[in-house]
């Protein structure tokens, strides 16, 4: 419904640098019957808002205004941080198909760069080098990268584990229906392959430096013809880990579904917050109706009920995203540019085998996909048609690929310390 409201607005935005052209796509009502909000907000926080009543535009015409930061009071060189100017209409009374004050269309722009978090936890680190595995601790953490299973096998923060298995390199997703429909699969399979059953090395490279330790593995993925990818750790003294997957196409391999890393946690990690689009599900070519903000949900209630399981519960546009047990303990999920994330209590292969939802497992993990994206879902119809082009991943042969995620622990306080704009 997200989408369908988007596409359907009666009102379209376009933005310059200075001004905003609204296109009135009513019949015979003007803007004038609805109220005209704006708000900015800055790094998810929405810190002014203000009713714009001059802003009327005849039907099926379409008229410019300046942005309205002198009604807003705020000066936008002045504003730190990623900034998010929206204007929205709503209605002003009661209908009865709405109530007064809901939104019928909005438009946002946005500029500036959201910083990385900075916590205060230096420390010295500890490195232990043994035949089977690698440990490094620090103030309040500590981390154990096994040789057997090929990476991060522990992540204990003040005692408490944060992992439930290694993070591994993920390409592939549950096929939609669109994607059962064009047979998706045949083509795509082998990279479902690679996310299962891809091989390592069990040498990885490890670099210690006085406030930082870098370990690389080596994957080889079940692919023809073969291919590899690393996964390369850097673990800060601060307790942060930077995660880089780097991947190199090779001649005669298709586009992938997904390119990114899959994590596991314990399914008490329950609790999502994320500043990207929402609040509903988001894809790179199903996002029209969607708006940049902080939101959250649950993972069960980011499990959409289509009415066979597959692909559901994606977020593009992610700067950060929050998964938490009830109590604000978990993990925080960075970018430097925006990702695609889900948090789900299935992996993508459990959500494939089920035909109903009756037939998925008891959820007893929470699977967290960070992702450089995900292919779109198409949808021209459900019997044959692809996926449009600009929405496929596209692997050029010798052009490397890689995708960053910062990846820190959240202690009771700075888990619970985001405002919501919206809840699933």
């Amino acid at each position: 419904m997200q989408e369908v409201k988007g596409c359907y607005a009666p009102v379209a935005f376009s933005f310059t640098d200075a001004a905003v052209r609204v296109h009135n796509r009513n019949l015979f009502a003007p803007t004038s019957a609805y109220r005209c909000m704006a708000s900015i907000q800055c790094d998810g926080r929405r810190i002014r808002q203000c009713e714009l009543p001059d802003w009327n535009v005849e039907p099926l015409g379409a008229k410019e205004f300046a942005l309205p930061f002198e009604a807003l009071g705020v000066d936008p060189d002045a504003l730190q941080g990623e900034c998010c100017l929206e204007i929205a209409f709503c209605l002003k009374e009661d209908t009865s198909w709405a109530k007064a004050g809901h939104e019928v269309a909005f438009g946002q722009k946005v500029w500036g760069k959201m910083q990385e978090s900075h916590t205060q936890r230096p420390g010295p680190l500890t490195v232990i080098q043994g035949n089977l595995n690698v440990g490094v601790s620090g103030r309040d953490f500590s981390l154990l990268f096994s040789k057997l299973h090929g990476g991060l096998l522990s992540y204990r923060w003040q005692g408490q584990e944060m992992l439930s298995a290694v993070p591994k390199p993920n390409f592939w997703r549950a096929p939609t229906d669109n994607d059962v429909g064009n047979r998706m699969g045949a083509r795509y399979g082998q990279w479902k392959l690679a996310s299962l059953y891809s091989c390592f090395e069990e040498t990885p490279a490890v670099r210690v430096e006085k406030d930082r330790v870098e370990l690389t593995f080596l994957y080889h993925l079940a692919t023809q013809p073969a291919s590899d990818c690393t996964v390369r750790y850097i673990v800060s003294a601060e307790g942060k880990i930077r995660m880089t997957l780097s991947y190199t196409p090779v001649q005669g391999l298709t586009e992938m579904p997904e390119f990114g890393l899959s994590f596991q946690m314990d399914a008490d990690f329950d609790q999502c917050t994320w500043y990207g689009m929402g609040p509903e599900e988001t894809y790179c070519d199903r996002c029209t109706g969607a708006k940049l903000g902080v939101f959250a949900s649950t993972t069960q209630e980011a499990l959409s009920r289509y009415l066979r399981p597959q692909e559901c519960g994606n977020r593009t546009g992610v700067r950060w995203a929050k998964v938490m047990r009830k109590d604000g303990t978990g993990l925080l999920f960075e970018t430097r540019k925006p990702m695609d994330f889900s948090a789900l209590p299935y992996t993508p292969h459990e959500l494939e085998n089920a035909r109903h939802s009756f037939e998925l497992p008891r959820a007893g993990k929470t699977v967290v996909r960070t992702a450089l994206r995900q292919m779109g879902v198409g949808g021209d119809n459900t019997w044959g048609a692809f996926t449009h082009d600009p929405y496929l991943i596209h692997c050029q042969p010798g052009e490397r690929m890689e995708f960053e995620v910062i990846v820190s622990a959240l202690s009771h306080e700075e888990g619970g310390g985001q405002d919501e704009n919206h809840r699933c």
